[in-house]
């Protein structure tokens, strides 16, 4: 978590643009220690758009699998209908990633801010199914399946 100087300035900044506490954007997002002296909120959107990223990759790499083991195994873990699901949170993490970007260009205080008021949210509504995604993959792992090995391994 932040430093207490660092914790104050984001107070400000919370009261100022409305944005949630710290605690939960640092629970969701795994932001750590800020700079007491960083510009706090581009700060948060960079971190946020790294979490963005991981979860984009682990999307991708089920969804357009490439010749390597993990991927192919792991593509064949989800059916049609969660593939379509997982590429709907695909989408809507790709448009927020892709605002995110877009800000590090533009760089405005306030429209870092509106970003992080926004994905706050959503991120809550993805990130559980996410996780169901993540979680059924990792248990395709844990469980011996003969015919997953050789369908993975014969591509």
């Amino acid at each position: 978590m932040a430093a207490k100087s660092a914790k104050k300035k984001y107070d400000l900044l919370m009261k100022k643009h409305k944005l949630p506490q710290l605690e939960e954007l640092d629970a969701c997002f795994e932001l750590g220690n800020l700079e007491e002296e960083g510009n706090h909120l581009r700060e948060i959107r960079r971190r946020i758009a790294e979490k963005l990223h991981d979860a984009i990759s682990i999307a991708e790499q089920v969804l357009q699998p490439d010749t390597n083991l993990s991927e192919l195994y792991e593509s064949r873990v989800l059916d049609e209908e969660e593939k379509k699901r997982l590429f709907e949170l695909y989408k809507k993490l790709m448009a927020a990633a892709r605002k995110a970007a877009e800000l590090s260009i533009v760089s405005n205080a306030s429209q870092d801010a509106e970003f992080i008021k926004s994905i706050y949210p959503e991120w809550k509504s993805i990130a559980p199914e996410l996780a169901r995604f993540i979680r059924k993959l990792r248990a395709a792992w844990e469980t011996d399946s003969e015919e997953g090995e050789r369908a993975a391994y014969l591509g």
